[in-house]
C-alpha cells in the first residue's frame, strides 16, 4: 500500500505498539464498556498493521461489517441519555466519564476504518470483494475470494477520489491536535494519562498516511 519501505515499516511498528497498549488496557480491571472500547481500538490498529504488511490478503467484507458495527456501538453510546464511563482512549475526565464528542470521534474513526477497507478492496488492495473479472483490476482476487464476489469497482466509480482525500486531511489535522495535546500532557506537573493521547495520535496519523496513499494510488 505504501511504497516507501521505511515509512511503511515504521508505521507498522507504531501501530503494533499502540495495539499492544490498547490490548493491555482492555485486559485491565475496569468496566465492560471501557474494556470493549480499548479492545475495538486494538483490533482496528492490528487490522491497519496487517494492511501494511506486504503479501498479506484478508477477506474485506467481515472486517467492514465488524468495524461498521463498532462505529454504531460508539454512536449509540454517544446519543444515549445514560452516562457511561470512558469507552476508549483520549478521554480527559479523571472520573472516566466519556463525553458525546469523544464517543462520536471514536465512532467516526471506526467508520473511517470500514470505509478504508471498502475503498482498498475496490481499488484492488484487499481483493476479497472484487472478482478476477472486474474491469481494471485483473488478477487482484485474494486466496479467500469466492465465486460470489461482488464487482464493486464498476458499481461505485470514484470511490477513491475526493472522500478519501478529505479523510486524509481530516485525520492529518486530528493527528496534529493530538500531538499538541500529548506535548501539553508531557509537562512534569500534569498527571494525565499520556498513553491514551499517544494511542489516538498513532491512530489518527496512520489513518492520514494510509488515506493519502490510497488517494494517490
Amino acid at each position: 500500500m505504501i511504497e516507501n519501505g521505511v515509512l511503511s515499516w515504521g508505521l507498522t511498528a507504531l501501530l503494533l505498539a499502540a495495539s499492544l497498549y490498547a490490548a493491555f488496557r482492555a485486559c485491565r480491571k475496569s468496566t465492560p464498556a471501557t474494556r470493549a472500547g480499548f479492545g475495538l481500538h486494538a483490533a482496528m490498529m492490528t487490522a491497519m498493521a496487517l494492511m501494511l504488511a506486504p503479501g498479506l490478503r484478508w477477506p474485506a467484507l467481515p472486517q467492514i461489517l465488524f468495524f461498521g458495527l463498532a462505529a454504531w456501538w460508539f454512536v449509540l453510546r454517544a446519543v444515549s441519555a445514560r452516562p457511561f464511563p470512558a469507552a476508549g482512549p483520549g478521554h480527559r475526565s479523571p472520573a472516566g466519564a466519556a463525553g458525546p464528542g469523544s464517543l462520536l470521534y471514536n465512532g467516526l474513526t471506526m467508520a473511517a476504518m470500514a470505509y478504508m477497507l471498502a475503498a482498498m478492496d475496490v481499488h484492488g488492495g484487499q481483493g476479497a470483494l472484487a472478482g478476477p473479472n472486474v474491469a481494471g483490476f485483473p488478477g487482484q482476487t485474494s486466496h479467500h475470494a469466492s465465486a460470489a464476489a461482488v464487482p464493486l469497482a464498476t458499481a461505485l466509480p470514484g470511490w477513491n477520489g475526493l472522500p478519501v482525500l478529505v479523510l486524509a486531511v481530516a485525520f492529518g489535522v486530528s493527528a496534529v491536535l493530538w500531538a499538541f495535546l500529548l506535548l501539553r500532557r508531557l509537562h512534569p506537573h500534569t498527571r494525565r494519562d499520556n498513553g491514551n493521547a499517544f494511542l489516538e495520535l498513532v491512530s489518527a496519523a496512520a489513518m492520514s498516511v494510509m488515506f493519502s496513499a490510497l488517494a494517490a494510488a
